[in-house]
């Protein structure tokens, strides 16, 4: 069982966790109520580039042509997504596909129902790279011995990919401390020397290399795969699937409208992404993106860091996409 991920859990229980997430959207909070394939849909999501779709499809009416009444609650990581979806409040929540696994792996009777993103075509292209000051004393990943690295939950994906990079450049990720800080506050706990590194998702990312001046110490997709790889999942608790399928179903379906309607429209969903993340619209024209609608909820796009999950000892056993992946 993943005690890491638990842990994560009891603290997302121990906050009084609906009066400190900030929804957005349409309607209040929801259960599904409404008609077999319709209803109220509370989706559980961080601040990050991922969601861009899902909130273009919000801005843009699709989720309403559904007949879903949906609303975007934003929190800071998966555990505290996962604490808000056992107790009715979220039925649908994004994260990356190791604290998924992680969930699953620790009792959590979790499927994946779509894809959110996945890497981009170019491993070279990072959209997570390990940042660090321009003045770092840091050469490669594996300088992060002994170092603070910021992330926004213990032994989740972003962990993963700095534990990845570690590994890659020959150092032992063991002997790395994590600190955990919100995604939007990482770029501050670097300047200020809180931490010598952190993990960027996007916008913060490109933001501290033009504004702030951050370095990229290491590309952790340079060692995941060389090939792109889903890496951000939409799901859901089994109960609930099993016991509303029509409705499922139908979210699932919208999502990977909203996906595919986001890899057409590039320009509009970046201008969406400056909207969600309150960041200035020149520079979401900037960030890089992963990519939504190319590959397909599967086994095979899920490989990699399922593999890579379980070799760095973030789950106990190898992953069971037959269970975990729900087909309507």
């Amino acid at each position: 069982m993943d005690r890491t991920f638990l842990r994560g859990i009891g603290v997302a229980a121990a906050a009084t966790f609906a009066l400190t997430l900030t929804a957005c959207g349409s309607g209040g909070g929801g259960g599904g109520g409404g008609s077999e394939s319709g209803g109220d849909l509370v989706l559980g999501v961080i601040p990050v580039t991922d969601i861009g779709p899902a909130y273009m499809a919000q801005q843009n009416g699709v989720f309403d042509d559904a007949g879903l009444n949906v609303t975007l609650q934003q929190t800071s990581s998966s555990p505290e997504i996962i604490q808000a979806m056992q107790s009715g409040q979220v039925q649908v929540g994004y994260g990356g596909t190791t604290s998924v696994f992680q969930a699953v792996q620790s009792g959590i009777d979790l499927v994946v129902i779509a894809a959110a993103s996945a890497t981009p075509d170019d491993p070279a292209n990072g959209i997570n790279d390990l940042l660090v000051t321009s003045d770092s004393p840091l050469e490669s990943a594996k300088d992060l011995e002994g170092k603070k690295v910021a992330i926004n939950g213990p032994g989740g994906y972003t962990q993963l990919l700095s534990d990845l990079a570690v590994k890659g450049d020959g150092g032992d990720p063991s002997k790395v401390e994590y600190v955990q800080i919100g995604i939007p506050d990482q770029p501050a706990a670097l300047e200020s020397g809180a931490v010598d590194a952190f993990v960027a998702g996007e916008p913060f990312g490109t933001q501290g290399r033009e504004e702030n001046g951050f370095r990229t110490l290491a590309n952790p997709f340079q060692f995941l795969s060389d090939e792109a790889v889903v890496a951000g999942v939409w799901y859901a608790l089994r109960s609930e699937v099993e016991a509303n399928p029509d409705y499922y179903a139908n979210v699932a379906d919208t999502i990977d409208t909203a996906n595919q309607y986001a890899l057409d429209n590039d320009d509009e969903l970046r201008e969406n992404i400056a909207e969600f993340t309150k960041i200035d619209p020149e520079l979401a024209a900037r960030i890089r993106l992963g990519s939504y609608g190319k590959l397909p909820l599967t086994s095979e796009n899920l490989q990699a860091l399922a593999d890579w999950s379980y070799e760095l000892d973030y789950i106990e056993n190898e992953v069971d996409f037959e269970s975990l992946i729900w087909e309507p």
